[in-house]
């Protein structure tokens, strides 16, 4: 149960950064803020990318979505899980009574 706990916890993680990425006005290069006219350059297992600002702004965005999208599949997944799971914990946990009169 612990597990989806952490599932849960991280679904939500995921929803506050990617809320923060898409309502940050500020164009980021990493840590950097970026200026119009201004070229993003990262690299990533070897490869290199250059991003203009106006490419940056959508990659920036891009990635906030996907996270608030990520985040709210992995928040309800496991929350219905843990509701699931705490409710046939306690139909099993509940003592079995025989009906009044038979034995």
């Amino acid at each position: 149960m612990y597990r989806i706990v952490i599932g849960l916890i991280a679904g939500v993680g995921l929803l506050v950064v990617g809320a923060l990425n898409l309502s940050d006005t500020a164009v980021k290069c990493g840590s950097k803020v970026m200026q119009p006219g201004e070229v993003c350059t990262s690299t990533r297992k070897g490869i290199t990318t250059d991003r203009t600002y106006e490419q940056q702004q959508s990659y920036n965005h891009r990635i906030g979505v996907f996270s608030v999208g990520g985040g709210l599949v992995v928040t309800v997944v496991c929350g219905a899980v843990l509701v699931a799971t705490v409710r046939r914990r306690r139909e099993n946990s509940r003592p079995m009574v025989s009906p009044s009169g038979q034995q």
